[in-house]
């Protein structure tokens, strides 16, 4: 028997394939691809002036990771509150080791509900240090932009996108296939939900700047 035809007019297929390039464009893999189209567009009409991004930087499986990533929930206990504000209260003294990819070079803890406990700390304070630093980023960028000084604040966010860019195929692969304590692949979980989020924000404000918009409103 053949297959039973799914459309059976010109106008039915035709109106079929604008509605799933409709829900596509609407989709975040769809804005963050067209975003990257748009960018690469505008560095070919621009020439230097357009930012430095390869045709294969934002392809489909490597913006799909990204999106996965930096889109993870971020805790709502108390110490990561406190971290988020820079709390007096946190010590800070052993948190500066987990600010890197894995692997770390630390001995695993006992296995225990009082271990299983403190990296459940460890992880939620990480999280409020990060997001307090991108805070503070957006902050500094902000000021460098109402300086007018757009084409050094641009020169800055392409070098950090790109250098965080380029590690990041083989730091997802590194973090998904560690061999491990669970405190170890928790913490590296972590480093890669902020790198993640790190580059994308950075993609976000190259996109708005060059086409005239304002990222820190």
């Amino acid at each position: 028997m053949g297959r039973k035809a799914k459309y059976f007019t010109f106008e039915e297929k035709s109106a079929a394939a604008q509605q799933h390039k409709t829900l596509y464009a609407r989709s975040e893999r769809g804005k963050l691809v067209r975003q990257a189209q748009n960018a690469r567009a505008y560095a070919k009409h621009h020439g230097r002036c357009g930012p430095r991004i390869r045709s294969g930087d934002l392809h489909a499986l490597q913006a799909s990771s990204l999106i996965q990533y930096s889109t993870l929930s971020l805790p709502d206990s108390y110490l990561f509150h406190q971290s988020l504000t820079g709390s007096d209260l946190i010590d800070q003294s052993d948190l500066l080791q987990w600010n890197k990819a894995p692997p770390y070079d630390l001995p695993a803890p006992p296995d225990s509900p009082e271990e299983d406990r403190f990296t459940q700390n460890l992880c939620d304070v990480t999280h409020g240090r990060h997001l307090r630093a991108e805070r503070e980023s957006h902050a500094r960028h902000a000021a460098i932009y109402n300086m007018g000084e757009i084409a050094e604040l641009l020169k800055e966010i392409r070098e950090a996108h790109q250098r965080l860019l380029t590690g990041w195929d083989e730091l997802n692969a590194r973090v998904s296939s560690l061999q491990a304590c669970t405190r170890h692949k928790v913490m590296a979980e972590c480093y890669r939900q902020w790198v993640a989020r790190r580059i994308l924000n950075y993609q976000r404000e190259d996109n708005m700047l060059i086409t005239g918009k304002n990222p820190y409103t």
